[in-house]
């Protein structure tokens, strides 16, 4: 008995040690697919590491396309101009905006089961390995549904209802954040709106975009929140150590602020060593956190010239906001909110500098 029971244990610590291994092979898998989506240089490059690698990583995986909502071909034009001829179209779908809505209902989650005619004449036309099984993951991006990721095996069983999917809802939500990144990248090339020297939005960008944002503010009264961010005593770092290394340490102020910023929110140099940030659906007390944060990473980060001096950089910060519900801003609330903002930057400066200032509404 004694004999038996043992066998029996071993056993189960052999297949917990089975699944252990497979779920570390799983999660590494989905790491390095992830990372390499972020770090994708272009939407023809994410697609491909999406469609192809995920094949490559998971077997039992045998096609994955990716369908969105492209009503002016804008990301097929992008897709086919920076692949080889023929190889994205099949790996893109654009789908017409009723077509999408149809494959999920809210609360949008994972779709999981046998492949039909239907689906895949829409999304694996052409991949005949998709016969078994699918899984679609809706691609959500500012609680928008933009479009789809899908997943084809030949086997039925692999994609069943009942499997867990929160990896496969996380790997969503990155390739529908890296989807739009790479757009929003796209269009800044396209349209002249990026700053040279940084590599971050410029100016023209970001008046087009508080534009837009105020808009969606009187519509959906939700708060927005302004940044206008000066490097302090910046005209001494250019007249002591030459305009190279005042423009090294503008582009590492501009990736210290750009760090953790969502898709919806703008950072642009303003002119010289300003620089703007606009944070839709942030409070008041919510910015004034974040800008103490991105004070205090300019603060305490190394600026190193090549003589070896660790240049002390700071910066000073003013805040203001529109907030929800109020119409007392007159009629130009964007024209209102920037010089409230750049009136309590010209007070950090006042009164010290390396201080965040919150404009009082």
């Amino acid at each position: 008995m004694e004999q038996g029971t043992t066998t029996q244990q071993d056993r189960e610590w052999v297949r917990l040690r089975n699944q252990l291994r497979d779920n570390e092979r799983i999660w590494s898998g989905f790491r390095q697919i992830e990372v390499r989506m972020i770090g994708s240089p272009s939407l023809p490059d994410l697609i491909h590491i999406v469609t192809a690698g995920i094949p490559e990583t998971f077997p039992g995986i045998d096609c994955v396309t990716v369908a969105c909502v492209d009503p002016e071909y804008e990301m097929t034009r992008l897709i086919e101009d920076g692949a080889e001829p023929g190889s994205g179209a099949r790996r893109f779908i654009a789908l017409p905006r009723e077509t999408l809505d149809g494959l999920f209902t809210r609360p949008w989650r994972p779709r999981l089961g046998p492949v039909d005619e239907r689906l895949h004449s829409l999304l694996f036309s052409g991949h005949s390995c998709a016969s078994g099984s699918v899984a679609l993951a809706p691609l959500v991006r500012r609680g928008e549904l933009i479009g789809s990721l899908n997943q084809g095996s030949r086997h039925a069983s692999h994609f069943a209802h009942g499997i867990a999917t929160d990896l496969l809802e996380h790997l969503a939500a990155v390739a529908a954040m890296c989807i739009d990144n790479s757009i929003n990248h796209e269009r800044l090339k396209l349209d002249g709106l990026t700053d040279p020297l940084t590599g971050i939005s410029n100016r023209r960008f970001f008046g087009r975009r508080l534009a837009e944002e105020v808009e969606r503010w009187a519509r959906q009264s939700g708060p927005l929140v302004c940044m206008l961010v000066d490097v302090d005593f910046f005209k001494q770092v250019n007249d002591q150590y030459g305009h190279q290394v005042g423009d090294r340490v503008l582009r590492q102020i501009a990736s210290l602020l750009g760090q953790d910023l969502r898709g919806s929110d703008v950072l642009a140099r303003y002119g010289g060593e300003e620089f703007v940030l606009l944070l839709p659906g942030t409070t008041p007390a919510q910015g004034a956190a974040i800008a103490e944060r991105l004070r205090s990473s300019v603060e305490h980060s190394a600026f190193i010239i090549p003589e070896g001096v660790d240049l002390d950089v700071t910066v000073s910060v003013g805040l203001a906001c529109l907030h929800p519900g109020v119409d007392s801003y007159g009629p130009d609330p964007a024209a209102w909110l920037f010089e409230q903002v750049d009136a309590a930057l010209y007070q950090a400066k006042e009164t010290g500098r390396n201080r965040v200032v919150q404009a009082q509404s």
